[in-house]
């Protein structure tokens, strides 16, 4: 069992502006368990209490400004990433985009709120294009992120069977191994971003005792291509 070390996303949006069938996002209409939209303020100033702690305590890395949707819908992105990015100092923050929305003036809000890493993932071709042009005339640091598709995955198992792939890659699971929390849309805290269901959430940004919950293997580690180590899934045994 672990607890929580570091707050590797904050889901901004759980919308999106596309419906592509290799993405939960699609689904997530359909769960019980989440109500879709962007993040509210009081979530939002909640996570960032934590995110300074964990700062703090020198366990912090990187933060993902993203999630199992689109950021790029939050009309506050700018603020929010300058927000975190003040309490972040010079450890990385970074975030992915489809670009369907992107356009100059948002580039150069998202740039100088001080974001360090902006990949574009291909999931629209033509507006990947146009977001790279974009970048490039603003001097947005950042990549075409192919994982998509070199790395696409089955969502441990959640996706429909017509839309799956075999996973031919073998890697460890380093949210269990590291103490890694994945801030919702609604504040609720869950290991990993696959847990799109709220299935394996340990607490929530209002928890006093957040950082104290320990957590382990959930539901959806036996259905996930990702290995958890021995010695946590002993220990949550």
């Amino acid at each position: 069992m672990v607890t929580l070390k570091t707050i590797t996303t904050i889901e901004l949006s759980n919308i999106c502006n596309l419906k592509c069938q290799y993405c939960v996002n699609r689904l997530l209409v359909k769960s019980p368990h989440r109500e879709p939209g962007i993040m509210h303020d009081k979530i939002f100033e909640k996570t960032l209490y934590w995110l300074k702690i964990l700062c703090d305590r020198g366990t912090q890395r990187e933060v993902n400004m993203n999630g199992t949707g689109e950021s790029c819908l939050d009309p506050k992105l700018a603020f929010r990433i300058r927000a975190v990015k003040d309490i972040m100092g010079d450890k990385p923050v970074n975030m992915s985009t489809n670009a369907v929305n992107l356009t100059y003036e948002m580039a150069v809000k998202i740039k100088d709120a001080g974001i360090d890493q902006f990949d574009v993932s291909p999931h629209s071709a033509f507006h990947a294009r146009k977001a790279v042009d974009i970048m490039r005339r603003v001097g947005l640091k950042g990549i075409v992120n192919i994982g998509a598709i070199l790395m696409s995955h089955n969502w441990a198992g959640q996706l429909e069977f017509e839309n799956q792939v075999d996973c031919s890659f073998d890697i460890k699971c380093d949210p269990l191994i590291e103490g890694r929390g994945y801030v919702l849309k609604e504040g609720n805290v869950t290991p990993c971003c696959y847990d799109y269901q709220n299935l394996g959430v340990f607490g929530h940004v209002f928890n006093s005792g957040l950082l104290r919950k320990e957590y382990g293997p959930y539901e959806l580690c036996k259905t996930c291509h990702q290995k958890i180590p021995k010695e946590i899934s002993e220990k949550a045994a």
